[in-house]
C-alpha cells in the first residue's frame, strides 16, 4: 500500500515511456501512440472497404509514414501530456523532466510537418510535394492551439522563462483571428486552407452542415486570454498591456454564457456545458456533456475574478463544478429518439467520475469489447486538473473530497507498472500515454489538494498492491 506522494514519481515515469518512443516522436519531442486503425488485417478481406483499408495501411507502413500520422494525430494530446508533466514538477518540486522533456519539446515540436492544405493526416500521406506548413505551435484546429498555449503558460509559471509566455501569446494571436459575428461571436473550431472555416467546408464534425463553433475551442479561448492577462499584469502591475487579453476574455465569456442575440448560452439550465450549439447557433441541450468542457472554463473564470475583482466569475465556476460532480452518467438512446433527445452526459457513478463512453450503466467497464475513442480518455484528467485549481482558490471541501476519492479509486486499479486505464473504477483496460496523462492529472490534483488545504484533506490513498 502506498500513498499518492509515493505513487506520483512512478506515475510520471510510466507516462514518459511513451515520450519519443518511436523515431518520429523522438525527433520532434512528442508522445507515441500506436494507432490500431492503421493496422493491416490481411486475414480480413470480406469487403471492399476492408481490402482498401489494408492496402492503404500497408502503403503507409511501407513508406515509413505510420509514425508521423499516428503521432501527429495526437498533437493536442501531447500538449496535455506536457502540461501534466509540468504540473507534476510544479506540485512536487521535482524538476528532473524540465530539460529532457519540456525544453526538448519546446525546441523540436515546431518542426513537425502540419500541412496547411489538409484537414486529415491521411489525406495526402504519400505526396512528393511539401506544401506550405504551419509554423510554431499553430495548426488547423483552434482548440489544439489552445492546449499548447496553456501548456506554455504553465511552463512559464514553473520557470519564469519569458520564451514560454511569448509562445503562448503568439498562439493566442492566431486564435483571435477566428472570431467573427457569425452566431453573434465566438471562434470557429478549425480552419480551411489556413483560414477560419467560415463556410463549414472542412473543419466540422461528422454530420454537421455549415459553420461550426463549439464549447471547447471557445472555453480554451477564454481560458488562454484570461491566463495571459493575469500573467502580464503580474509581470508589470502598473502597465496596461494586460487589458487587451481581459477584453477578449470578457468578450468570449459574454458570448459563451449569454442567450441569443448576445451569444449561444453554452451553459444549460442544469449548469452544465453542452458540447456545442445546434446548427442554428442555439444551445437546445441536445449535445453531449463531456467532462473537459466542464473543466477548462473553471480556470478561465478564476482568472477573470483575479483580473476584475468580481467574485461572480468564481461563483459561476462553482455552480458548474457543483453540478458536474453530482451529475449522473446518462447514455441517450439512439434508436427511435425524439427530435430533441436528452444528451449523452458524463458524470459520476458512486462518486467516481466517468465519461459516458468508458463504462456500462453501473460503472463497470464498457461491454462487448467496446473501447472509448482515444481522445475522450484524457477528458477526465482535464476536468480534475482544473477542479484542483478551483479548489486552491476556494478551499471548498467537496472539491478536495471528490478529487481524493477519485485518486484512491484510480490508484487501487492501476496495473503493476503504475499505468492507468480509462475507467478509474475498474481494472486498467489497456495502457497508452493518453490514459496515463489523465491518471497523472488526477495524481497531481490530489497532491495539490493536500498542498493547498493540508488541514482539510489528506493526500494519502491506497495504490495497487503490486510492487
Amino acid at each position: 500500500m502506498q500513498d499518492i506522494e509515493t505513487a506520483a514519481p512512478l506515475a510520471v515515469r510510466a507516462l514518459q515511456q511513451w515520450y519519443g518512443a518511436d523515431p518520429f516522436a523522438l525527433q520532434f519531442g512528442l508522445y507515441t501512440y500506436v494507432e490500431p486503425a492503421l493496422d493491416a488485417h490481411w486475414g480480413k478481406w470480406n469487403s471492399f472497404k476492408q481490402i482498401s483499408r489494408n492496402v492503404a495501411n500497408s502503403a503507409i507502413a511501407v513508406t515509413g509514414q505510420r509514425d508521423r500520422i499516428q503521432d501527429t494525430a495526437q498533437w493536442w494530446i501531447s500538449a496535455n501530456a506536457i502540461t501534466a508533466v509540468i504540473d507534476y514538477m510544479s506540485v512536487t518540486g521535482d524538476h528532473s523532466y524540465l530539460a529532457p522533456a519540456i525544453e526538448n519539446t519546446f525546441a523540436k515540436a515546431p518542426a513537425t510537418y502540419r500541412p496547411i492544405n489538409t484537414h486529415t493526416l491521411l489525406s495526402q500521406p504519400f505526396s512528393p510535394f511539401r506544401v506550405k506548413a504551419y509554423a510554431g505551435f499553430i495548426n488547423s484546429y483552434y482548440d489544439d492551439e489552445g492546449w499548447w498555449a496553456l501548456a506554455w503558460i504553465d511552463a512559464y509559471d514553473l520557470t519564469g522563462d519569458k520564451r514560454y509566455l511569448t509562445a503562448a501569446n503568439d498562439i493566442f494571436q492566431d486564435m483571435t483571428g477566428a472570431w467573427d459575428d457569425f452566431w453573434s461571436g465566438g471562434i470557429y473550431w478549425g480552419k480551411y486552407n489556413g483560414q477560419p472555416d467560415r463556410a463549414g467546408a472542412g473543419a466540422v464534425p461528422h454530420g454537421c452542415t455549415g459553420p461550426y463553433k463549439n464549447a471547447i475551442a471557445n472555453a480554451l479561448f477564454i481560458a488562454v486570454a484570461a491566463a495571459l492577462g493575469v500573467r502580464y499584469r503580474r509581470r508589470n502591475p502598473s502597465a496596461t498591456d494586460y487589458q487587451d487579453y481581459l477584453s477578449w476574455a470578457l468578450r468570449g465569456w459574454k458570448w459563451f454564457s449569454s442567450p441569443h442575440p448576445d451569444g449561444v448560452a453554452m451553459i444549460n439550465e442544469a449548469n452544465l456545458v453542452n458540447d456545442s450549439p445546434n446548427d442554428q447557433g442555439v444551445n437546445n441541450n441536445t449535445e453531449s456533456v463531456w467532462s473537459y468542457n466542464q473543466g477548462v472554463i473553471l480556470s478561465g473564470l478564476c482568472d477573470l475574478t483575479e483580473l476584475t475583482g468580481d467574485e461572480s466569475y468564481t461563483a459561476t465556476a462553482q455552480k458548474i463544478a457543483d453540478a458536474f460532480i453530482k451529475n449522473p452518467v446518462h447514455v441517450a438512446s439512439r434508436s427511435g429518439r425524439p427530435a430533441a433527445p436528452p444528451p449523452n452526459q458524463s458524470g459520476v457513478i458512486d462518486g467516481i467520475l466517468h465519461e459516458y463512453n468508458d463504462c456500462s450503466h453501473d460503472g463497470a467497464p464498457a461491454g462487448h469489447g467496446a473501447a472509448p475513442g482515444i481522445g475522450t480518455t484524457v477528458f477526465k484528467g482535464i476536468f480534475v486538473r482544473n477542479l484542483a485549481r478551483l479548489h486552491a482558490k476556494t478551499l471548498k471541501a467537496s472539491y478536495g473530497q471528490f478529487i481524493l476519492a477519485n485518486a484512491r479509486s484510480a490508484l487501487s486499479h492501476i496495473d503493476e507498472n503504475y499505468q492507468f486505464g480509462c475507467n478509474w473504477a475498474a481494472p486498467a483496460d489497456e495502457a497508452d500515454f493518453v490514459r496515463q496523462t489523465a491518471g497523472l492529472d488526477l495524481v497531481n490534483a490530489a497532491l495539490l489538494v493536500g498542498k493547498t488545504d493540508p488541514a482539510g484533506s489528506s493526500p494519502a490513498a491506497p495504490a495497487s498492491d503490486a510492487s
